[in-house]
This record gives C-alpha cells, structure tokens and sequence, in this order.
C-alpha cells in the first residue's frame, strides 16, 4: 500500500513538538512494516530537497515565499496548503497513492481537500494531534478574535468534514473538535503511535550523583518551565546538589531569562539547558534522572515526552485535565496536577525527591503501563489496520461507481 504522509514538522530540521515526533514514528514504523513511505514535509529554504531518511523518502517543500512576500500566518498556512496539495500531485501522478494521511494542524489538507472530485479522488485521513481550537482556548493563543483563529479554524473544521476519514492520538482532542466543529461523523478512533520500547526502556546505568529533575520538549512558557525553574529554587535549599535539567529548543529570549533567574538564585549550576537530544541518546538521560516534570498548562494528546520518561521507568507529573491523564494514573505511576499549581507541583517534587522508593515503584508501574498500552510495536499495527480499511473502502466504493 502506498501512503504519503503530509506534515510539516519532521526532525530534526522541522521539529517543533510533539507531533514531528509521532509523524517520525508513524514513518519510520510502517516502513520496517515492508511499507514504501513517502513524507512531504517543509523545506527550511526557498527550494525543494529530495533525500532518504533510512528507509522513508523524504520530500521537503518550500513555501510561496518566492512568489509572494507572506506577510501574516493566516496567508502562510492557505499559501503553504497550496503549495502541499501541488506536491502531493505531484506524488500521485508519479507513483499512484492509496491514501494520503494529513494532520489537523496548519490545515494543510485544506487545499487538497477542497480540489477532490471523482476523477482525481485520493483516499485521504486527517489526524488530529493538537487542534488550533484547543490551543486558543486552553492557552489563550491565538486570540479568539484574531484573522488566524477564524482562518484557522475555518481550514481545520473544513479538513475535519471532508476528509473520507479521521483518526486522534487522543480522546481529549478529539472531543475539542466535536465540541467545537459539531462534527457528524463515523467514530474517531484514537490511535497513538506509542513507544518504542526497545529504544525507551530504563537503561542499566547509575543515577545522577546529583538529584536530578529532568524535563523534555519545547521550552517555551505554556510548558510550564518557569513555574519549574521556580520550585528548584526553593528545593535547592533542601536537596543539596540539586540539579534542574532541560532538553530541547526554546525561545532564547526565555531561555536567557531561565538563566538569569538560576544565576540570581544563588546557585548557578542548578539549572542545565542542553539543547535538542537525538532521538536514540535520549533514553540515557532519562534513565539517569530521578523525576520527570513537565507542567504544562495543557496536553492535547497523551504527550510522548511523558511515553518516553515513563518508559525508561520514572515517575511522572504532568498536568491534569487533557489528554496527559489517559496513560498517567495519578499517585500509581506519577502525578497530575492543576495547571499553574505552584504549591502542588512543589509538594510533588519534594514528595518524590525525598523518597527514593516511591520514585523507583511509581518509575516501574509507569514502565509496565507504556509496555502494556502504549508498545509502538501494537499501536502501529493497529494505525496500519486502520489505513488499510480506510483504503480498501474507498477503492471498493469507486469500482461500484464505475461499474
């Protein structure tokens, strides 16, 4: 079966979040299914690239920047839709297609979608993973009343309605999108890439000499970074050595302020930014932690940086009330806590810090949660499944039109 998958956000060049990570997965396991993978993904110049990424090829397309001086994020995303459904084409008149899979974000299969008709119909999945509905409203951005929340919201719901089927990494986004969209459809199933575990697993080697804190992904202020940086202060004092590490890119003008405040604090090798992590060197620096936090003030979907440190066996706090909540079971495998709750996320921490025990059995109950739910080995069979009858229907529903 041939799929290309359509996302913007592909490692390491385009990674932003969580979703360049599940579109990775979903790419690299169906092609050690015996799948040829095509992924059409943002060039990060002004011209086209075609390469490998082991066994997926890699097509990464630009922009109309060349063609127009893009002003705003609305023009942005209906311009770069455009410049996505020529490519896909593009794919389609080269090597036929069987489906095509799309995520929700940046509407990317709004153009694509809109220009379907009998003669060049694609199967075609959109997949929700964090809805632009959801950010505005959980987080405040984009404003409710700015041209890229109607915009936006208009291509998603559009993509969402015409798309011949929709899946979700969780049931939380996927009720943003009922709630908001009064979307009337067949069930959307949840279907998460999960983890692999035989790269996530708790690895075989000592734990930082030092109390370690550790948090993964985007630093940015909607993942709760500052409210962490604010309590390894205070329990700095009360652990000696402690140590808040975190990985991945950011805004620099944040991460200098972090720094700022770390130095003001008195202590300045508490805090430790170390920048993005390779996917295969980060289970190391998981094992070697003591907790995971990542306080955020909303989760869309399960979050794979949560996956990933409850794979290698640590307890986790996240926040409570999204999606995060439908692998961690607060007080078995970690803990869930009301978004901005300083007092909360500081008693956690300490609570944790100062009890080596229940870190290592909630870390191990976390362990045995992902391999038992969330093992990318199962998940991913099931998302092939799932194309593979989307696929099927459509083909069978054309050869009954055409006969």
């Amino acid at each position: 079966m041939r799929i290309a998958l359509v996302a913007q956000e592909y490692p390491p060049e385009t990674a932003h979040g969580g979703g360049s990570t599940q579109t990775y997965l979903r790419a690299h396991g169906r092609a050690q299914l015996g799948q040829a993978e095509s992924l059409c993904s943002h060039s990060t110049d002004k011209d086209r690239h075609e390469y490998r990424d082991g066994q997926v090829q890699i097509l990464r397309i630009p922009g109309w920047d060349r063609h127009l001086p893009i002003q705003t994020e609305p023009a942005r995303w209906i311009t770069y839709g455009a410049a996505v459904a020529s490519a896909v084409a593009g794919l389609h008149a080269k090597t036929q297609l069987d489906l095509v899979v799309f995520p929700e974000w940046g509407g990317e299969g709004f153009i694509h979608l809109l220009n379907q008709a009998e003669w060049n119909h694609i199967p075609t999945i959109v997949h929700i993973h964090g809805p632009i509905v959801m950010f505005a409203h959980t987080m405040g951005w984009p404003d409710l009343n700015s041209e890229l929340y109607r915009t936006g919201t208009t291509m998603e719901s559009t993509c969402l309605r015409l798309a011949d089927a929709v899946s979700s990494s969780s049931s939380c986004s996927t009720e943003w999108c009922i709630k908001h969209y009064d979307l009337q459809r067949a069930p959307i199933p949840t279907l998460h890439t999960g983890i692999d575990t035989t790269v996530f697993f708790p690895r075989e080697i000592p734990k930082a000499s030092r109390p370690t804190i550790i948090f993964v992904g985007n630093i940015v202020r909607n993942k709760g970074v500052e409210l962490l940086l604010a309590a390894a202060c205070i329990l700095a004092e009360e652990f000696k050595g402690l140590q808040l590490r975190l990985l991945g890119r950011g805004e620099l003008e944040l991460i200098e302020e972090l720094r700022s405040k770390a130095k003001a604090s008195g202590i300045p090798d508490l805090l430790d930014i170390t920048g993005y992590i390779a996917r295969n060197e980060l289970p190391a620096h998981l094992s070697a932690a003591h907790v995971f936090a990542g306080p955020s003030t909303y989760e869309g979907g399960p979050g794979n940086v949560y996956l990933e440190a409850m794979a290698c066996g640590l307890p986790v706090i996240a926040c409570s009330g999204s999606g995060v909540s439908e692998l961690l079971v607060n007080g078995e495998n970690g803990f869930l806590i009301p978004p901005g709750d300083f007092e909360t996320l500081l008693n956690r921490l300490r609570e944790l810090l100062s009890d080596p025990g229940k870190c290592q059995s909630m870390g191990a109950l976390a362990c045995q949660k992902i391999q038992a739910e969330a093992d990318s080995r199962a998940c991913l069979l099931d998302l092939e499944e799932f194309y593979r009858s989307v696929a099927s229907a459509e083909a069978l529903s054309a050869k009954r039109a055409s006969a």
